[in-house]
């Protein structure tokens, strides 16, 4: 269905035909004012001429103009929406290369001008055939063998022209189209050569023909017709023949977008998995200090979180669900959005299960989203969940009801919104469970990014979540405790994309749900106060006991399980610097064959905790700027690693200053040299799995960097003597870094060096 796929383009190009229809039914208003005459007339000289007059009404031209104007920034705004909806749908599956330049669609008036704009990475990040179809399209290549393409490239051509013209101030008007015109005078006066005139645009007066009079006398009677018309125009209109009419431009045109969206959404539809949720303006700024807050705090209203339990509290009488968050910095103002509203060219059940699952693409990894999958049972079929999530071996089963606002009874009070919320949850934990037990049986299923992936249910700790999305819901509604095996939490479809909004990792999320699964029920839409108060717990509570040594040294720091402050709002693109990593891996052309291996390496970068990922992603991003500036003669090293108690598995992170055969053997001996030191410090070494991952910057334009993904697992069985040499070369001079733990959780150990030259 065309607009499915990008409803803001499609909005565009509605609301362009709607604005055309207003032009024409303009147009029609000026033609039953009967505007236009037509005139004859010949001088003592015996030459004479047919002219057509118009009489345009007071500010006619004008309003005919803005709304031509109107219908050809509404064409742009389609096409621009194209290219930005297509970036913002794919950037769960492609690293944008400088999401601060603007994106649109470019036409240009020569290959370099192409250039130039391509080079302001306007397409960055849309689909290679879109990429390919914006580029064969361009008006200034002319004349193309293949009928469809030159049709699309004249479009765009007449597009740009009226761009332009308008900028010129160019204004609609008429256009005198010219058949035969005749004229006849009086005997014995006759006419001679009739001449009809080039037909052209009409502004006050027009000449249609011109004519001779032989024997031309005072008072001689003329008649004749013009045989023409006026049809609606626009400066610089210049049709190709008598058929060729400006409302038939205008036809074109639109069809020329119109198939624009339709391929782009065509090539998108071809494309697995989830979409990226739109960008939502409200999350622009959801974190401010309070005294930049709009509200204006006064410091005594501030100072009442003082006396509050956990220095948190609810803003009332806001267009958005807002709280005050007191932090060891201040006090913080959080906005926390509605949820996303739903495609409304789809079902709006369907269009909201979809937005829950690309919540989890978005924000977290397609790679651990796994859309619902159709089976036959019996004579019918069945759908296992709303979705699912699957990180590790932790695994969690989306139920997503949807309440339509024509189904609310208003009349009725909350009685008959308490029962459909009672009803509809316990069908969903019914459903949780029964998802639960279809998986006992190992299934293949598709992942978000269109690749099989075996779920081994026996293996997979599962949680279930009922995800109500509600136009108005209840307040003070608590959803009833459900008997259950499977742990179950409730939530709105807002405070879902808050989670995930706040937490940015699937694994971050999903072991949120397991800590609070077995706690009461919070009312329903206070999952946001619940969250808080925790995090304000983790940020008082005391580390717990670390053995440094039985995780191969390190030093440990201590940040909260839950941060306060969103994801990322310290330095957006060095957190992003994890997300952006695994893209890497998961897109990469060597990435592991076996998709369960692939996911295991991921769910292992995606367990990094969250109040961690700025700090390694700033050490990243800093070495990446600095190593281009190595001496030739020497390379440059960045390097930490990661240790997780409990794990057997750890993550080191390098930065080279280029990707040749000796930095990828030289990665490799230090990632050996750390499994090995791991390994025998805990004493599995025989289990113990190692991924590194190595960055080297590029210079070719095509991206910012390489990523390099290594994976050591079980006793590399190292000698004395190169034991010894690894030794030497990686732990002399070796600076520590700063290392990390998670509370009140198990903590986690980091150590790291940086800037040896070999």
């Amino acid at each position: 269905m065309l607009g499915e796929i990008h409803p803001r383009a499609y909005g565009h190009l509605i609301a362009a035909r709607s604005v055309r229809a207003r032009l024409l039914e303009k147009w029609s208003e000026i033609l039953d004012e009967e505007i236009f005459d037509v005139s004859m007339g010949c001088g003592p000289d015996g030459l004479g001429a047919i002219t057509v007059h118009a009489a345009w009404p007071d500010g006619s031209r004008e309003q005919l103009t803005e709304l031509f104007r109107e219908l050809v920034d509404r064409l742009w705004e389609c096409l621009d929406s194209l290219i930005q909806e297509s970036v913002e749908m794919f950037s769960v599956h492609q690293r944008v290369r400088d999401p601060h330049r603007p994106r649109f669609f470019p036409v240009a008036d020569s290959d370099d001008g192409l250039a130039d704009l391509l080079d302001e990475s306007c397409l960055n990040g849309i689909l290679r055939t879109q990429y390919q179809l914006v580029r064969v399209c361009q008006p200034h290549l002319g004349h193309n063998p293949d009928p469809r393409v030159s049709d699309l490239r004249t479009g765009l051509r007449r597009l740009v022209a009226w761009a332009s013209r308008l900028a010129d101030g160019g204004r609609m008007g008429g256009w005198v189209g010219i058949g035969s015109p005749r004229a006849e005078a009086a005997m014995p006066a006759t006419v001679v050569n009739v001449t009809p005139h080039v037909p052209g645009e009409l502004d006050e007066e027009f000449v249609v023909a011109e004519f001779t009079v032989k024997g031309y006398f005072d008072d001689c009677q003329l008649s004749g017709r013009a045989d023409s018309h006026v049809d609606l125009a626009f400066a610089g209109f210049e049709p190709n023949g008598p058929q060729d009419t400006f409302s038939g431009h205008l036809r074109q045109v639109m069809d020329v977008v119109t198939r624009f969206v339709g391929l782009f959404e065509m090539f998108a539809a071809k494309v697995d998995g989830p979409r990226a949720l739109p960008t939502l303006a409200d999350l622009e700024r959801p974190w401010v200090p309070a005294e930049e807050s709009e509200q204006r705090w006064l410091p005594s209203e501030l100072d009442l979180l003082a006396t509050s339990d956990f220095g948190v509290g609810v803003v009332a009488g806001t267009d958005h669900f807002t709280m005050l968050i007191t932090t060891e910095h201040g006090v913080y103002e959080r906005r926390i959005p509605a949820a996303t509203r739903p495609n409304p060219h789809l079902v709006n059940g369907i269009a909201v299960e979809r937005l829950a699952q690309d919540a989890a693409a978005t924000w977290g990894l397609p790679d651990f989203v796994i859309p619902p999958s159709v089976e036959r049972k019996g004579r019918g079929v069945r759908e296992i969940s709303d979705g699912m999530i699957l990180v590790g071996n932790n695994g969690l089963i989306m139920q997503v009801k949807s309440r339509s606002p024509r189904a609310i009874d208003t009349t009725s009070g909350d009685e008959a919104e308490h029962n459909w919320l009672n009803k509809n949850i316990a069908k969903a934990t019914r459903q949780v469970n029964g998802t639960v037990r279809r998986l006992a049986t190992a299934t293949t299923m598709i992942n978000g990014r269109g690749r099989p992936i075996l779920i081994d249910g026996t293996t997979t700790r599962w949680q279930g979540v009922v995800i109500i999305d509600h136009p108005n819901p209840p307040q003070h509604y608590r959803p009833p405790a459900q008997i259950t095996r499977t742990p179950i939490i409730v939530l709105l479809r807002r405070d879902w994309e808050f989670l995930f909004n706040q937490l940015k990792s699937c694994h971050a999320v999903l072991a949120y749900i397991q800590r609070v699964a077995d706690d009461e029920p919070t009312p329903l839409g206070n999952e946001p106060i619940r969250y808080y108060e925790l995090a304000a717990a983790d940020a008082i509570a005391p580390p717990g006991p670390i053995d440094v040594e039985g995780v191969g040294g390190g030093e440990p720091v201590s940040v909260p399980l839950l941060p306060r402050s969103p994801a990322g709002s310290d330095d957006d693109a060095a957190h992003g610097m994890v997300r952006v990593t695994c893209e890497d891996i998961a897109n990469s052309s060597t990435r592991p064959a076996d998709e369960n291996r692939l996911r295991h390496i991921l769910s292992t970068i995606d367990a990094l905790p969250v109040g961690y990922r700025t700090d390694l992603g700033r050490m990243l991003l800093d070495a990446l700027a600095a190593a281009p500036h190595t001496n030739p003669d020497h390379t440059f090293w960045q390097l930490r690693t990661f240790r997780a108690l409990g794990s057997n598995t750890q993550l080191g992170f390098g930065v080279s200053n280029q990707l040749t055969d000796f930095t990828r053997t030289a990665f490799q001996s230090w990632l050996t040299l750390r499994h090995h030191e791991r390994g025998t410090a805990g004493g599995d070494l025989d289990t113990l799995t190692s991924i590194g991952i190595l960055l080297t910057p590029r210079t070719d334009g095509l991206r910012d960097w390489d990523t390099t993904m290594l994976a050591h697992t079980g006793d590399p069985e190292l000698d004395d003597t190169t034991l010894e040499l690894m030794r030497d070369i990686w732990n002399r001079g070796r600076l520590s870094a700063p290392p990390i733990t998670q509370r009140p959780r198990p903590s986690q150990v980091g150590i790291g060096g940086a800037g040896n030259d070999l």
